[in-house]
């Protein structure tokens, strides 16, 4: 699968004006210019999947060893998703998303 995220880290917002819906998730990779090897343990890869049981958004580092692809809340599986493509989690309408960079944000809020 193509990397969807670009090589960097950000926030996505996800809202539904149909059920009211609404998480904010960051999604990416840490780094650009990192490769992922043994001894670079700190290499994380966040996906968007979702829980259809738990009819939420849920992210994952899909690097971590501890990684099953399983929704952490109930054990079933997860589905990986587009956060540009994909559907309201719970009513299954358009969802309303935004790509926020994180150090735009923390900047900011500073100001």
């Amino acid at each position: 699968m193509k990397p969807l995220y670009n090589g960097s880290v950000k926030v996505y917002s996800f809202k539904c004006k149909n059920c009211g819906y609404g998480s904010k998730l960051p999604l990416g990779s840490s780094d650009l210019d990192q490769t992922l090897v043994d001894v670079n343990a700190d290499y994380a890869e966040y996906r968007l999947f979702v829980c259809r049981k738990e009819s939420k958004f849920v992210h994952a580092d899909i690097h971590d060893k501890d990684f099953r692809g399983m929704c952490p809340s109930d054990g079933t599986e997860l589905e990986e998703v587009d956060p540009r493509q994909t559907k309201c989690p719970r009513c299954g309408k358009e969802l309303e998303v935004q790509e926020i960079n994180p150090l735009a944000t923390a900047d900011s809020a500073t100001e």
